[in-house]
């Protein structure tokens, strides 16, 4: 996705990824990792660009993390620029369906 991306483009992914893994280290703590990206849409670019991020939910398996990105176009409107949300969760921490996998293990057992 980035190789076809404008350079301004890829530029407005890496921010809008930025405002989520910030949010998401503010609420996990120091180490987090993408676990999944569930929806993205970069629509324009401007100069000046504000970035909310929001915790959407948080369960086993991560946490799921909304961005919304606004600014003003050339005629002083205000517009939503891009959008995304994404699943983080801990590298300490395995996904809900690890932990299950983990708890029914019995070693030794084929």
């Amino acid at each position: 996705m980035l190789a076809a991306a404008q350079p301004q483009g890829a530029d407005l992914l890496d921010r809008v990824l930025g405002a989520a893994t910030a949010r998401a280290r503010d609420v996990l703590g120091g180490s987090v990792s993408l676990h999944r990206c569930h929806d993205i849409e970069l629509r324009a670019v401007l100069d000046k660009v504000v970035f909310e991020a929001s915790c959407v939910s948080q369960s086993d398996d991560g946490l799921v993390v909304a961005v919304f990105a606004s600014g003003r176009d050339a005629a002083g409107c205000d517009c939503m620029v891009a959008a995304g949300r994404f699943t983080f969760s801990t590298f300490t921490r395995p996904s809900a369906s690890i932990a299950t996998r983990l708890a029914q293990w019995t070693p030794g057992a084929s």
